[in-house]
């Protein structure tokens, strides 16, 4: 862990250093990701970049990766560190407890509440997933946490006006209605998942015991000296009346698990299958520190957390710049205009497939569309590649890999791919409706 947040700070140094003896534009560098010369406005100035001569010169061809991947780290690195604070407040401040008992496991209600917070909360794909990480073990449920996830980057204030303003009201209005049906499905799926499997390590890679109330800390205490005597399981009757509730609190948590018998036990971290990794060290019961701090104390606590995550997660982030940095010198925008054109069916498929395979940052995909159009695109194509681009790029799903396991990334990937080949295909129909 400790490695890769010495080589963060290498890689970030190393594109602003390169900018600098380069006379490149420093602004652009912070602001887009993007090595370019100075001087440049409008849309050129969110697209142009410096040439990357592709040749079997390996080592220049990787220098040019490492390079632009550093560049990329730079511009989303101030939105890393500002997620990670939002997710460490969420685990401090917010109270699991509450959260579950008003929330459940989701809903269509939960569900929509949650896409439209996404919507509203201008918040880049950049920073989305250490947010994603403190959701969850903040206890809101996986089908709300994963619908605030899809609509956050595909869609808020801000880029709707960019896309009407510079493509149309029409465009937006697809945008919007693709965004939400994505969202509510993958959110729908994952509700009726949870209500199966409690547990979230089952679908969690990553694990911080919640902030129980100091009635259920007691019970939590209890059960572990029992399960301790008894790893077998623990007869929920040894434990009082009103167990079996608080045992399903604790298996909500990722604290306890019941066994075919319906004896309960404490989760076993060293099994494969349900391996987590542990931001808090080895604890596994809750200490519960944090539920009578004062309000200092619990700023403290907070950075701390959010500490603990950075170092968690940079692994991940350095993986999905590289990414980016490969995408870029691999894929650069002349040779995707060559695949994306006219409104059939396999264009918006190739729309899509450049989506997952481009880097776009949250308020780039717009002018990168306009870019694309300009070299034919059709409109479901542009729809496609508008929705596909900011959430569902290689890096971000590098990065969600480092806090879901395989089933829910499939599902996120899947519906949400299948989700902007049916817009884009859908859109092209009507337009083509009122022509």
């Amino acid at each position: 862990m400790w490695f890769y947040l010495a080589a963060v700070v290498v890689m970030y140094a190393s594109g602003v250093l390169f900018a600098w003896l380069n006379g490149l534009s420093l602004r652009s560098l912070f602001a887009y990701g993007l090595l370019q010369p100075p001087g440049l406005t409008g849309q050129e100035a969110r697209l142009t970049e410096i040439e990357t001569p592709l040749s079997w010169n390996i080592p220049q061809v990787l220098w040019f990766i490492y390079v632009k991947g550093a560049a990329v780290l730079v511009e989303l690195f101030q939105y890393w560190v500002i997620g990670m604070l939002i997710a460490a407040a969420l685990i401090v401040f917010v109270s699991w407890e509450k959260v579950k008992a008003k929330m459940g496991y989701g809903g269509f209600k939960a569900n929509l509440m949650a896409a439209t917070a996404g919507a509203v909360i201008p918040i880049c794909s950049c920073g989305i997933v250490p947010v994603l990480a403190g959701m969850v073990q903040a206890g809101i449920p996986l089908g709300p946490t994963m619908a605030f996830l899809i609509a956050a980057p595909m869609l808020n204030v801000p880029t709707v006006f960019m896309t009407a303003g510079i493509l149309g009201w029409p465009m937006a209005i697809g945008r919007i209605v693709a965004t939400f049906g994505i969202a509510l499905t993958v959110g729908e799926v994952l509700a009726r998942w949870q209500r199966k499997h409690r547990n979230p390590r089952k679908f969690l890679k990553i694990h911080i015991p919640p902030r129980l109330s100091p009635q259920l800390q007691q019970f939590a205490f209890r059960f572990g000296l029992l399960a301790a005597k008894h790893p077998d399981g623990v007869h929920p009757d040894a434990l009082g009346p009103g167990s079996e509730a608080k045992l399903a609190i604790l298996e909500e948590s990722g604290l306890a698990e019941q066994t075919p018998e319906g004896l309960w036990r404490l989760v076993d971290t060293g099994d494969e299958s349900t391996s987590v990794k542990e931001v808090a060290g080895c604890m596994v019961l809750p200490t519960g520190q944090a539920v009578n701090m004062r309000l200092g104390q619990k700023f403290a606590e907070m950075f701390r957390m959010g500490l603990r995550l950075f170092i968690q997660l940079n692994g991940y982030l350095l993986l999905a710049v590289l990414i980016a940095g490969a995408i870029k010198v691999l894929l650069p925008t002349s040779l995707i205009t060559q695949w994306v054109g006219g409104t059939a069916l396999n264009s918006v498929l190739i729309a899509s497939v450049v989506a997952v395979l481009a880097y776009v940052c949250t308020y780039v995909e717009v002018p990168t569309a306009v870019a694309l159009m300009s070299k034919g695109m059709g409109p479901g194509s542009t729809l496609a590649y508008l929705l596909g681009g900011p959430g569902l790029s290689l890096p971000s799903i590098a990065m969600l890999s480092g806090v879901f396991r395989a089933r829910v990334l499939a599902l996120y990937v899947g519906v949400s791919f299948l989700g902007c080949v049916i817009a884009g295909t859908l859109y092209n129909w009507v337009m083509q409706a009122f022509q």
